[in-house]
Order: structure tokens, then sequence, then C-alpha cells
């Protein structure tokens, strides 16, 4: 459809050096003008970066840049927190399950733990300018992590791993795939079951070796994108 051409392209203005967090957009007028496009077109690209969480409209001042979409770097494993904070966005956590649980034979092997050993499975929302954007489970071992509760999960993982207790993470291995979303993640997304979203599968390693998580994140399209520069 036209207006999603349209609001592609100015997300691609948006996310890039053309504009900052705090801008406004061009006026209708001059974005008709820019796309030859109808009034309606423009409003319905608008309207669908105000769901994005990249714009808000306001009376009588136009549309203001208020985040820009999170790119991370595959050259460096960095948490979502230090991206948003290059970014200029905002970041929200919501754990919605932490419980103990048995793992299956694939999150154990994962771990590198026996079947018998528990791990905490943990359910968060990660929302980015207010917009859920990031789904993540994950399972840490707790023989490793006796003392973990609730509180440690409001923030970054990495922070609480690294300055609270004094781990040297290395990095994870992580792999990325299509999938479709089954109808629980439609309805978080706000997404049609046909809409295909990126899976991330990733296993930590602290610099000791041991295997520190096992989490899968599905990330919302148009609010998260990874990037990488590849040496010839």
């Amino acid at each position: 459809m036209l207006y999603k051409k349209v609001m592609q392209d100015l997300k691609s203005r948006i996310d890039s050096e053309e504009f900052a967090i705090g801008d406004t957009l061009p006026t209708e007028r001059d974005l008709i003008d820019a796309y030859s496009v109808s009034r309606i077109t423009v409003r319905k690209a608008i309207e669908e970066l105000v769901k994005l969480g990249l714009v808000e409209k306001r009376q009588g001042a136009g549309s203001t840049i208020i985040g820009k979409t999170m790119t991370g770097s595959m050259s460096n494993l960095r948490s979502t927190s230090e991206y948003m904070s290059d970014a200029g966005s905002t970041l929200e956590y919501k754990v919605v399950e932490f419980t103990l649980a048995d793992p299956d034979e694939d999150v154990a092997a994962a771990l590198k733990i026996g079947m018998d050993e528990k791990v905490y499975f943990i359910r968060r929302f990660k929302l980015i300018n207010g917009v859920p954007s990031i789904y993540e489970d994950s399972y840490m071992p707790v023989a490793m992590f006796p003392q973990m509760n609730i509180m440690s999960l409001q923030g970054s993982k990495y922070q609480y791993l690294e300055k609270d207790l004094g781990l040297q993470i290395d990095g994870a291995l992580q792999d990325f795939e299509a999938v479709m979303p089954d109808s629980h993640l439609c309805e978080v997304f706000e997404l049609p079951s046909d809409v295909p979203i990126i899976r991330l599968l990733s296993t930590g390693k602290l610099k000791d070796g041991s295997i520190f998580e096992y989490t899968k994140l599905y990330f919302k399209p148009n609010t998260y994108s990874y990037k990488h520069y590849l040496k010839r």
C-alpha cells in the first residue's frame, strides 16, 4: 500500500542523521508535495509511525520525533539498554513470569546442565518508547544464581551480572531466523498472523566458560533491527 511506502521512507529518514529526537517532521503540505500523495496517505503513514513509538502528534505543533528504531550491531555484544542509550529512546522492562522450572532437553543441552537441575524461567517484555517491541523468554541455572529474584530482572540482565555480581561476560552465540508468530505473539504485538517476525536464540557465556543463559527473543517488525558491516 502507498501509505506504507511513505511510512517506510519517513522511518528511514527518522533513523538517519537527518532528524534528531525532538525534531518536528515536515508539515502535511510539505509531505504531500514531496511524495506526490494525498493527505489521507500522509496521515495514515504518520499514524503508523505513532504506533511504532517513533512520532507523537501534538496539537498545534505538528508531528514530533520521540524515538528511533533500535538498531543493533552484530560486531559486538551489547544489551538492549546500551543500544537504547545511543538511540535516545526510552526502555521499560516488564517481568510477567519468574518461576523455578525443570529444563526440557533443549534447554538443558543449551545450558550444559543435567535435566535434574533447576532453572529460572523468566518471561519479560521490553517496551521501546512505550511500545511492546521485544518478547523475551530466558532460562538461567539456579545453581549459578541462587540469590536471584524478580527485582534483579527489572533492568538489564547484563548490568545485573556485571555490576551487581561482578561476573565477566565473554559473549553469546546468537542464531536468527524468521518465524510465524503464534496467537499469543500476534496479540502482544498487535500483528496479523501472516506477518513473519524475527526470532533470536542466544546462548550467553562467561569468561570462565560457564553458560549463564539461554534466551529466546522475538522482535516486533519495524521496531528493532540488526545491522552488520562485513569487511572483505
